[in-house]
């Protein structure tokens, strides 16, 4: 089980609110977990995204080396 650390998180209003919103249509229990599940995925997706940008980068430089 992954080990939880307290941290307190300053959040837009704007985000508080759709936190709520969507806690109201998940199973979790409370705003913090939603939270942290919300905010894994979207790490995992952002790093992702970095990995692929670096892989076309290097791709892009392989080309460029070739010619």
């Amino acid at each position: 089980m992954s080990e939880i650390k307290p941290t307190l998180l300053r959040l837009r209003t704007s985000t508080t609110a759709a936190l709520k919103e969507e806690l109201q249509y998940s199973a979790h229990r409370s705003m913090s977990a939603l939270a942290d599940e919300i905010i894994e995925m979207g790490l995992r997706v952002k790093a992702r995204e970095r990995a692929e940008a670096a892989n076309g980068e290097a791709a892009t430089k392989l080309a460029g080396s070739v010619c």
